[in-house]
């Protein structure tokens, strides 16, 4: 006797969409990396460092997640293949996402591109060294020559972070724009199609690529950019706009958290970075951060690796706001 299967069709269906839900934001040359259990999106930690980089000390670092620099010795020898994936195998042989810093609105004096004759003669893409970051100098992001040592030429640094095996990038200062929006009032969307465009160049190059910028969270509010990235890192999101280890202000808070979860709301991670240097808070930070569904980390200002909690002068600190409100004149867009 024979049974009516009509009733498959339905219920294959909805398993289908059940199971295209949770990546149904992720374009198709993604979803290979979705599957993975590993991803992305499933990290519950994270850990956050670009300097002191020691192959043995981030092998042994448990972390789902590590956002390191491209290379050793102060950025002047690039890690190998062989070193990036000792990092990625972890302490205990489960292999784990490693994203390289990239950063795509400075030009930074140690790495492997920059020439000395630009320190008194400079192409037209570099501008001012960054007041609160020394040797590390604003860039008309815009401007082909800049493209080309980034992302978009043969020999480019997203090239070179590719070959080395890491399994994506985490792009510092796309917030570059803001300060030039006075003179060129399309530096916005200029961002958002600089991203769009750098995100499409390493998605040809390695499939499943991940893409995590920086801060930025106004650009959030914009679906192509959102659809051009994989994930966010956001700084001092609680704590530390004004000082160190002080509440931010509450509108300040709720305004960043409504930008941040219309990426959450499309399954995209949210990684937090807070520069706290007392244990109590940490704790109390770490279990907010929680609760709205972001990834944790609580690091140095330097970013060294080091115990955030040792003591540390905050006016001499190269990234604290002390130390930025010390260098940098008053006004100062940095």
């Amino acid at each position: 006797m024979l049974t009516d299967k009509r009733w498959l069709l339905p219920v294959a269906t909805a398993l289908l969409f059940a199971l295209a839900w949770p990546v149904r934001h992720l374009p198709s040359n993604r979803l290979a990396a979705a599957k993975d259990e590993t991803a992305l999106f499933a990290a519950q930690s994270w850990h956050y460092q670009l300097d002191d980089i020691d192959v043995d000390r981030l092998a042994a670092t448990p972390a789902d997640v590590l956002v390191i620099d491209y290379a050793k010795k102060q950025g002047k020898i690039p890690l190998t293949r062989e070193d990036v994936a000792r990092i990625k195998a972890g302490p205990d042989g489960r292999k784990r996402i490693v994203l390289a810093y990239l950063s795509v609105g400075e030009a930074e004096e140690y790495r492997f591109y920059w020439r000395p004759e630009w320190k008194t003669s400079p192409p037209d893409w570099l501008g001012e060294e960054n007041c609160a970051w020394p040797q590390a100098h604003r860039v008309r992001f815009w401007l082909p020559g800049w493209k080309d040592i980034n992302f978009a030429g043969t020999n480019s640094y997203l090239k070179r972070i590719i070959d080395a095996g890491f399994d994506g990038v985490y792009l510092d200062r796309v917030d570059i724009y803001e300060t030039y929006e006075k003179d060129r009032p399309t530096a916005r969307d200029d961002m958002i199609a600089y991203v769009e465009e750098l995100s499409h160049t390493a998605w040809r190059l390695k499939p499943g690529f991940y893409i995590v910028p920086q801060n930025a969270e106004s650009l959030l509010s914009n679906a192509q950019y959102r659809s051009a990235i994989d994930g966010l890192g956001k700084e001092s999101l609680f704590y530390g706009i004004q000082a160190t280890g002080v509440r931010n202000k509450p509108e300040d808070i709720a305004w960043s958290l409504a930008m941040l979860n219309r990426l959450r709301a499309e399954d995209k991670p949210v990684f937090a970075v807070e520069y706290l240097i007392d244990r109590h808070a940490m704790r109390v930070a770490d279990n907010e951060v929680r609760q709205h569904g972001f990834v944790p980390t609580f690091q140095t200002r330097a970013l060294d690796g080091k115990d955030p909690t040792a003591p540390i002068e905050l006016s001499t600190e190269v990234g604290t706001p002390e130390r930025t409100t010390k260098e940098c004149p008053p006004g100062s867009s940095w």
